[in-house]
């Protein structure tokens, strides 16, 4: 049963929640009719209905005003990116059937999701965000297969089923900000309902996740080969524990007593590079997790399940990182301008976190 409400928000996104809003209207509509007749009772019911009603309407209004999240600043188009693209193309059978939209973002991490306007609506937008941090330690043949597995994840349906939740969880709460519930027996009532409900969604939808990421994992072998995608998953394993060590914790502990804004993060991974890359170390990052156990708050299975699904025991001979993909599928201005840009909007952060401290 769970597994099937599951199933319908990951279809419907936030619209599921209409048929809650439905149901509301139609107590409401009865408690009307009631209070002719079953006057008494009618009036011992009211609070429970009212309330009922005042949460499905406020509900509605999270749905009907629910923000676009959509970053325009972080688009980059062919020229910009003309390997990404092409890479996309040639991976992506149906790439020319709807739209779509390539991100580049700060994240170690890549994603896809896909959009519709309107329930029901087979036209849907596509849009791929892929890190910066990712093409500047792994090279083009790991990128192909990052998104390689991407493309299976649409393939699959489960980059649709992903966006919708989003949307069902934002809806959701956004209904608190027009029922507070430190203000309205309302919101009281409904911040119970809702956090229980999201508090179930979050831990299935978990559940799911590490399936569809195995799933993909399997589905980007097809396209790239297993031994491709088991380098891929190594080194972004190797590398993410790498950029973490080298670059992510030593500036959050700088950042901590920190009277100047300090080195920025791209200008840090550009420094410490060979060091991240390095084969030895970046081997020994990932085996050191092969054997972790499954993180119940983790969307994706551990490493060693993710190779044992591609038919591997223990981690392959992985070939060494020779160079950036950053150089291979990015244009030379946009390999320029989005580490500049990141960074700046970095500094203008830090600037202000360290003025607070003072």
């Amino acid at each position: 049963m769970r597994r099937l409400v599951l199933n319908a928000i990951l279809r419907l996104g936030r619209y599921a929640v209409l048929p809650v809003v439905a149901l509301a209207g139609a107590i409401l509509m009865v408690w009307l009719m009631a209070i002719d007749r079953y006057t008494i009772l009618a009036l011992a019911a009211a609070p429970i209905v009212l309330c009922v009603a005042t949460a499905a309407l406020a509900l509605a209004l999270g749905i009907l005003l629910l923000p676009s999240r959509r970053d325009r600043n972080s688009e980059v188009d062919e020229e910009a990116a003309p390997g990404l693209w092409l890479i996309w193309k040639e991976l992506d059978g149906a790439f020319t059937r709807s739209g779509r939209t390539l991100l580049i973002d700060t994240n170690f991490n890549a994603s896809i999701m896909k959009r519709a306007d309107t329930p029901g609506y087979s036209g849907k937008h596509v849009t791929m965000a892929v890190g910066l941090p990712l093409l500047i330690i792994l090279d083009e043949r790991a990128i192909r297969a990052v998104i390689a597995h991407e493309v299976a994840h649409a393939r699959l349906r489960h980059a649709s089923g992903g966006t919708n939740l989003r949307d069902f969880i934002a809806a959701s709460e956004n209904v608190l900000h027009y029922a507070d519930p430190d203000r309205t027996i309302t919101g009281r009532i409904a911040h119970a309902l809702l956090h229980s409900l999201l508090e179930w969604l979050e831990k299935e939808y978990r559940a799911l996740s590490r399936e569809n990421e195995l799933g993909a994992d399997a589905g980007a072998a097809e396209q790239v080969g297993r031994d491709e995608m088991a380098r891929a998953l190594v080194l972004v394993e190797g590398g993410g524990a790498r950029l973490a060590d080298l670059v992510y914790v030593p500036l959050e502990k700088e950042m901590l007593g920190a009277i100047k804004t300090p080195t920025a993060r791209f200008q840090r991974i550009f420094d410490r590079l060979g060091d991240i890359r390095a084969p030895e170390q970046l081997a020994a990052a990932a085996a050191a997790n092969l054997k972790h156990e499954q993180d119940s708050d983790s969307t994706h299975p551990p490493l060693g399940k993710r190779l044992a699904n591609l038919g591997f025991t223990d981690i392959p001979p992985i070939d060494k990182v020779q160079n950036s993909a950053v150089d291979q599928v990015l244009s030379p201005a946009a390999v320029t301008e989005l580490p500049a840009r990141f960074d700046d909007e970095w500094r203008k952060r830090a600037r202000e976190w360290v003025s607070v401290g003072r």
